[in-house]
Formats: C-alpha cells, structure tokens, sequence
C-alpha cells in the first residue's frame, strides 16, 4: 500500500524557504501544505493555524537563526515532525532538549547539514580515506558579510555562522577536541580561527572569513599517511535541498538514522557557546 503524501508547512521564505519550497515539488510523497511569512502577501496561512491543523504532519524551520529554538519547540509541542535550518540552537543543552521532546513526542527532528550530501563531500571524503590517517591539514572558507549576517539579534554569534563546515569535518575526521580559538567580527569583517584535534589523530587549522560582497569558497589543503590532498574551492550544485527533503521523509517513514552524527553536531554547539564566550583561547 503506498504511504499517503507527507502535507509539510514551510516557515520562513528566505533563500533557505525558497529553495525548500522548490524542492517540495520535486520530492515525491511530499506535499506542500502552507507558507508561513512575515511578508505581506507571500503566507498562505497564519503559524497557530497550521500548528492546530491535524492534516499538516511536518514543519520545516527556516526563519532568523536566533528565532529557530522557539519555532522548533512549538512545532514539536504540537505534534509535527520537525526539519531546521543549522544552527538548531546557541547551546548544546538547548540543543540535547529538543531532542528529548522530540524522541517524548515520537516526532523526527532533523538538523539540515546539506553540504555532507555533496558529491564533492563524497569524493573528499572517500579520497581523503585512501591516504591513511590525517596528520595536519588546513580548511579555509570564504564568504558574504552582509548586513543581515552582522545582525546577531538575529543570527546569533558570528562563530555559529561555521557550525556547517565543523559538522562536515566531524564527518570527515570523527571525534575531536578543539584546542585553541579565535574570533573577531566588525561592520567591515569578519574572521574565526579554530584549532581542532581529531581523536583519531591529526590536527585541522580552521579559518572562516567574510568580508561584504566577497565570493563562497571552501579550500582544503591536508597531509595525510600517505601524502598530501587539495580539495579546491567547490560551488555546490543544485538539489541539495531535494536529498535533505527525501531524508527527512524517509526518517519519518522508516525512523532511520541521520546522514551525519548528531552526537558530534552536539559536540560542535558546545565547543561554539564557550567560544562565543571567550572560553577557549
């Protein structure tokens, strides 16, 4: 018997809500119920609305970052399966409660880390592997500093930004411990520096940068076991949000498992509050 169409409700419509509704219409067995947003005349429907509808089964989160912890626990309190936009929340206590009420109200809460879907992360990855154990590497990121960034009423701390590209080393290189930081942000730039240490060996120097206008690129340079690796600036394609939206559905259908280690994306929002708070040096 075919499962009857998941009826999903998007909240927010910025770049994030956009290219989610597109992907809703490429997912089969995904149907979008509703659009929730502040701006006149693109909502379809009001957010107590749609968390009292009974027909509506999931929600997907993809407001202001500082608005996702509320959004979440209000959808979840109402009985929806729940997708988010990173970051989740600006504490992994925060964090680690959402997930008991999900597992207490039997809903999936998924965390977006989209760039692990990559085929440029597969291939990293698996090439990565083949030179043995990492003993130092470098991952740079470049990136926008636009105003709505700068606003961490909003957004939450700058270092929070980086949480994507932390995740996707934690799925690189597994477990680890992050020894020394650094960050500043200004109207003009701005800039973190972490050193992580990877449990299984090996230490990543890792540097977000942003500076108003300036191009999207992620560069890693490594030397492994083996021998070195580059993997050069990569733009990612089209369809991310389409495979994110089919894991979600398939985690609902079946109670699989997420494609990342959510224990390690704990892991990275505690190491983000103490260095939000100057805790690491």
């Amino acid at each position: 018997m075919k499962n009857p169409p998941l009826r999903i409700a998007i909240v927010g419509l910025g770049s994030a809500g956009r290219a989610r509704q597109k992907a809703c219409a490429e997912v089969e067995g995904i149907e979008l119920a509703a659009i929730v947003s502040r701006r006149p005349g693109i909502g379809t429907r009001g957010l107590e609305e749609v968390l009292s509808d009974p027909a509506i089964g999931a929600v997907a989160i993809s407001t202001e970052n500082a608005d996702h912890p509320a959004s979440v626990r209000r959808a979840l309190e109402a009985g929806k399966h729940v997708l988010c936009d990173y970051p989740l929340a600006f504490s992994s206590d925060e964090a680690k409660d959402l997930y008991r009420l999900a597992e207490h109200r039997d809903k999936i809460l998924h965390v977006e880390h989209l760039s692990i879907l990559s085929e440029a992360h597969r291939i990293f990855k698996t090439q990565a592997a083949a030179l043995g154990p990492l003993q130092k590497g470098e991952f740079k990121f470049l990136g926008d500093w636009r105003e709505a960034l700068r606003d961490e009423e909003r957004q939450g701390p700058f270092p929070f930004l980086a949480e994507s590209r932390l995740v996707q080393l934690c799925d690189l290189f597994g477990d680890f411990e992050m020894i020394e930081s650094d960050w500043e942000a200004t109207s003009e730039k701005a800039h973190l520096f972490v050193r992580i240490k990877f449990l299984k060996g090996g230490l990543v120097d890792f540097w977000e940068k942003r500076s108003p206008g300036a191009r999207r690129e992620r560069i890693f340079r490594g030397r492994f076991e083996r021998g070195d690796y580059g993997w050069p600036g990569v733009v990612e394609p089209p369809g991310l949000f389409r495979k994110d939206l089919e894991f979600f559905r398939q985690r609902i259908l079946s109670g699989s498992p997420n494609y990342y280690d959510e224990g390690l994306m704990f892991k990275v929002i505690e190491y983000l509050e103490k260095i939000s708070k100057g805790e690491i040096l």
